[in-house]
């Protein structure tokens, strides 16, 4: 393949997820302006420019299959950061894909074409550049699931403290919601996943009319059996009028010792991780250490021997 020519489809990708991305912000737009007329005039049935429409959004949302709902939602959250609104996360992070895929795709094109062994090799020049292009394209995918799961253990490793404050706050005489405001506010700095999570169940508190599903979205987007130990143990609590101050202790308390056991879990793991590392980089130098000065007189023994 000429060079020439791979760069140019590269432009042409880069360009078509450009005007994805303005395609989308009219498309938006012209949703705001349907929704509008929609307050005035009554439904209609769907005509073939609205069936349009749907497989349009469906093409421009392709990119981005085979995320799940955890993973979008840290896709939203993280271009939220750059100032793209959650309309067009998506989008823009298809195009992110098809960007990573036809960069790498082009390196690697290009560092196969400098190496003298791929010249008389055609279907390797190939081979190669579509290895990088696949490559690129799953790399934004794994620094999601890479963000995913560092949201996750933070949040789990933050929330015993949580608890323990709410502990307080509520000691003190404050309801729920107004307790779960103060942690979020002194969580924000030293916890961000964590007190992110826990004002979007604050938002849920206040704005849905059923406290188990606010209680049981968080659950769902944290997805770890501690998280749903607690959200379980609130729910109980604010069902059957339990003191919640004491219900918070004792789910804490389990938390901190589950904490402990895993923290001893690991620390009984060490002694077999280093089994190797003691193997490969410690014993050699023992043995050089006892046995070298030994093998040097031998060395000289053996030499005086062939001369004599």
């Amino acid at each position: 393949m000429d060079p020439n020519a791979l760069i140019l489809v590269a432009a042409a990708m880069l360009m078509a997820g450009g005007v994805s991305i303005i395609a989308s912000v009219g498309r938006a737009r012209s949703e705001v302006l349907t929704r509008r007329v929609a307050l005035v005039e009554p439904p209609r049935a769907p005509s073939a420019s609205a069936k349009g429409d749907q497989l349009e959004s469906y093409l421009f949302r392709l990119p981005a299959t085979g995320l799940t709902e955890v993973e979008q939602r840290e896709v939203v959250r993280r271009l939220a950061r750059l100032g793209i609104p959650a309309s067009r996360a998506l989008v823009t992070f298809g195009f992110a894909r098809f960007a990573a895929a036809a960069l790498l795709g082009v390196l690697a094109y290009a560092w196969a074409r400098n190496v003298a062994a791929f010249h008389a090799h055609l279907q390797i020049e190939i081979a190669i550049p579509l290895m990088g292009a696949i490559v690129g394209w799953f790399v934004p995918l794994l620094y999601i699931n890479y963000s995913v799961k560092q949201r996750i253990k933070e949040v789990r490793s933050g929330l015993p403290d949580a608890l323990e404050l709410l502990v307080v706050c509520v000691e003190a005489g404050l309801s729920l919601e107004d307790a779960l405001a103060r942690v979020v506010t002194e969580l924000a700095r030293s916890q961000a996943a964590l007190a992110d999570e826990l004002g979007l169940t604050l938002a849920d508190l206040r704005i849905l009319p059923s406290r188990d599903q606010a209680l049981s979205n968080f659950a769902e987007r944290v997805n770890v059996p501690s998280v749903r130990s607690v959200v379980t143990t609130l729910a109980q609590t604010l069902r059957y009028g339990t003191p919640l101050a004491q219900s918070l202790r004792v789910v804490a308390g389990e938390m901190r010792n589950d904490y402990l056991i895993d923290l001893e879990e690991r620390a009984n793991r060490l002694p077999a991780y280093l089994t190797l590392p003691v193997i490969v980089f410690l014993m050699p130098t023992i043995f050089l250490i006892v046995g070298g000065p030994a093998a040097l007189r031998l060395l000289d023994a053996f030499s005086h021997i062939h001369l004599g």
